[in-house]
């Protein structure tokens, strides 16, 4: 299968799964991002997808430019095959002073699924 990115910003690195076995391909920041204690932001990739039809951190926590790992929490989410703009990486600063993560930190991954579609018929019961 072959996916389709563009880049949209020079720093921004195309995604890789890191072993043959993996499920998710590696998704990287493409600048760093300052997030202040306890506030939520989204850290740019710098691609965009042609879609056709990291756990990790939460236990190690995310490098910081300052040398230490902070907590976060990266929150899940989902591209439909017709969206066209870039795609970012929704997370939450878990600490309660800001942080700086560097641009090129692998912050998520990517999970191609098939998608089904239904009819919902409404019953009495269920």
């Amino acid at each position: 299968m072959i996916m389709n990115v563009k880049k949209i910003n020079k720093d921004a690195v195309i995604p890789m799964f890191a072993h043959p076995t993996d499920s998710g391909f590696d998704l990287f920041t493409c600048e760093d991002i300052t997030v202040s204690g306890g506030k939520k932001g989204i850290a740019k990739t710098g691609l965009i997808f042609e879609i056709k039809n990291k756990s990790g951190i939460t236990v190690k926590g995310v490098p910081t430019t300052s040398g230490t790992n902070a907590d976060i929490t990266v929150f899940e989410g989902t591209v439909d095959m017709d969206y066209r703009g870039e795609l970012g990486i929704m997370f939450k600063n878990e600490e309660d002073f800001e942080i700086t993560i560097p641009k090129h930190t692998k912050l998520a991954q990517g999970v191609l699924r098939r998608v089904y579609n239904c009819t919902f018929v409404e019953v009495d019961e269920v």
